[in-house]
């Protein structure tokens, strides 16, 4: 059985005459890129099959990509800078799901050293795990993030750029074809409070109250039972490494998948209408002033 057939068969309110119209809807749109059935599912189901809704986060998601490549694009597995990238940090969707079926993305420190950080890099790599998990095993009931900020240091903070979090952030939610559940940060220091400083701003009220955080894991435990977390924090999975190396091993394996999407590129020229700028997108680039942290 095909993945279309499996989310036909597992989401009882997925309409094949609603895939049908999205799809259409799509060809007609002379400056998206081509979708397959399988993406097209993933933006209804995402906007709890709400073709309007879908419509625009098809919009959102494909333009916010092409408009930031530093983001989302050209990513170089043979690259000496990304396999380096990818010993920075642990990012990996949890083999085991939440009570209520919601898909848990996991991310902690692997070099804590602020020097080698790059919150592009991260990013990218990042929204790679998650389109991945799309591909791989199909719409998730919901999406809770969460991250072991242990290590974050103030040198993190400093190295954090407000345009890319501004552009992230407002991908995360207006394009990216997830319904996001939580935001739950654990081993929480005084440091954390910065960063959020500067993420705070742009987060959507209602996403802002799914932001929680948490002093330890028992806290944690209503939103993400234990059982979910890996062999290192008392869950029952996998460790961290072990679960990291089967993500890696999948990014090689599907490298087919990501050189599809860094082709699906929106041409602003066939937009019908007028074209579309970074400015109107996400805001102009370059008026942020520095914010007095420390």
């Amino acid at each position: 059985m095909n993945m279309t057939q499996k989310e036909y068969e597992k989401n009882s309110k997925l309409k094949r005459e609603d895939v049908k119209m999205l799809q259409e809807w799509c060809v007609s749109q002379p400056h998206l890129p081509q979708m397959t059935e399988q993406e097209v599912i993933w933006f209804l189901q995402s906007c709890y099959f709400s073709n309007e809704g879908a419509k625009i986060a098809i919009d959102n998601y494909f333009t916010m990509k092409t408009m930031s490549p530093e983001l989302f694009k050209k990513r170089d597995f043979k690259s000496e800078v990304f396999q380096a990238n990818l010993k920075l940090g642990c990012f990996t969707i949890l083999p085991k799901k939440t009570h209520q079926g919601d898909t848990v993305c996991f991310f902690k420190f692997l070099d804590p050293n602020p020097e080698n950080f790059s919150l592009n890099e991260f990013i990218k790599i990042f929204d790679m795990v998650v389109m991945l998990d799309l591909y791989l095993n199909g719409t998730q009931e919901g999406l809770r993030y969460c991250f072991d900020v242990k290590d974050i240091s103030f040198g993190h903070v400093a190295k954090l750029s407000l345009v890319s979090l501004k552009k992230f952030l407002l991908y995360l939610q207006e394009g990216m074809p997830v319904r996001l559940r939580g935001l739950h940060y654990f081993n929480a220091t005084p440091v954390l409070d910065k960063a959020l400083t500067l993420i705070k701003p742009f987060l959507k009220k209602e996403v802002l109250e799914m932001l929680t955080i948490h002093q330890s894991l028992k806290t944690m435990e209503q939103y993400i039972p234990l059982d979910c977390l890996p062999i290192d924090y008392g869950g029952k999975c996998d460790s961290v490494t072990s679960i990291y190396e089967k993500t890696k091993k999948e990014f090689i394996e599907n490298e087919g998948f990501f050189e599809h999407q860094d082709e699906q590129l929106v041409d602003e020229s066939k937009r019908p209408g007028k074209a579309k700028n970074v400015s109107d997108i996400f805001g102009v680039e370059g008026t942020f002033k520095k914010l007095d942290l420390f």
